[in-house]
């Protein structure tokens, strides 16, 4: 009874949190710089609308509540990989180790880039120069820690380059996580906040980093194979969106999911992503679809290995994301 005592004035002090900082956020949309930390990682999560803050039980953890690594009992690596809009290509590896029984640390590094893009001369439009490349990149290092029954923390310390032709600029970023498991069945909930931490500099202009705010709230049947997850999410440099989804597992193998993200509903026309999962021994494979009119279809392709006892397993059958 205290220890929900305790919760319910956390999550009074998160919306609280919440609250004011997105009153104090509101710059008109699209402001903030270093985009690229706003593009979802991992097909579970991502075909499930990327509701996943309070489900975070594999790799992506890292990605939408570091506080999530805990629930990981095994040492897992993960890979994902997307065509991403325009032709960009977006990807990331994804490393988690289980440690003191307590704990567990987490590596991973994300990327997004072009091959390369047309350079033409301003006297000349319609002859290319050449190329130029571009590329976003973050290297994080999670830690998270069981803090009393059913309640956990998490950290994620990123650093972040930036890259255009020959200008480049770096800098870094914190996320914080929190995630409990309620005395309720199947009930979690979490709050969140990303990428916290000092404007990045290009050339003599400084570039906000987009930090956001999210609550969620996830239920997992206890008589069904069906999880459901939602986020409420606050931009600094947007408003407030939600995120939906959910995953339906089939003879416990194959996971058909599906999910809704206001923000693309809204700026793309889409919003309504499809995915699905299924193992291969001590791999899994995920599947995510997210269509657009505007901008056209994406496809996100993941892989998840367990490098460890596979009997150990908790929250999930696997661990990929």
């Amino acid at each position: 009874m205290k220890n929900m005592k305790n919760w319910w004035r956390l999550m009074a002090l998160a919306c609280v949190l919440l609250s004011v900082m997105a009153a104090h956020a509101e710059i008109s949309p699209g402001k903030n710089g270093v985009a690229f930390l706003k593009v979802g990682v991992g097909a579970r999560a991502i075909g499930m609308g990327e509701g996943f803050s309070a489900i975070a039980d594999d790799t992506s953890a890292i990605y939408y509540n570091p506080a999530g690594l805990v629930h990981i009992s095994t040492p897992c690596i993960s890979t994902s990989y997307n065509q991403w809009i325009g032709g960009l290509m977006n990807g990331a590896i994804t490393y988690v180790n289980p440690c003191f029984k307590q704990s567990a640390i987490g590596i991973s590094a994300v990327y997004l880039g072009t091959n390369g893009i047309p350079r033409y001369d301003t006297k000349d439009s319609a002859t290319s120069s050449g190329v130029y490349k571009a590329y976003d990149m973050s290297l994080n290092c999670t830690y998270a820690f069981h803090f009393t029954r059913g309640i956990s923390f998490g950290i994620n310390v990123k650093g972040i380059s930036e890259k255009i032709d020959n200008e480049e600029m770096g800098g870094f970023a914190v996320d914080f996580g929190q995630l409990y498991h309620t005395p309720i069945d199947g009930l979690s909930l979490s709050s969140v906040v990303q990428n916290v931490g000092p404007a990045m500099m290009f050339k003599d202009a400084a570039s906000k980093l987009p930090t956001c705010y999210k609550l969620g709230i996830a239920y997992r049947f206890p008589d069904y194979p069906l999880l459901i997850g939602c986020d409420w999410t606050k931009p600094s440099d947007n408003k407030l969106k939600i995120n939906a989804g959910f995953e339906c597992k089939m003879m416990n193998t194959l996971a058909i999911r599906g999910g809704f993200d206001s923000q693309l509903f809204e700026d793309l026309n889409g919003g309504l992503n499809l995915g699905f999962g299924f193992p291969l021994g001590p791999y899994e494979v995920d599947y995510a679809f997210v269509p657009t009119k505007r901008m056209g279809d994406t496809h996100r392709l993941s892989i998840g290995m367990r490098l460890g006892d596979q009997n150990k397993t908790k929250s999930r059958d696997l661990c990929g994301e």
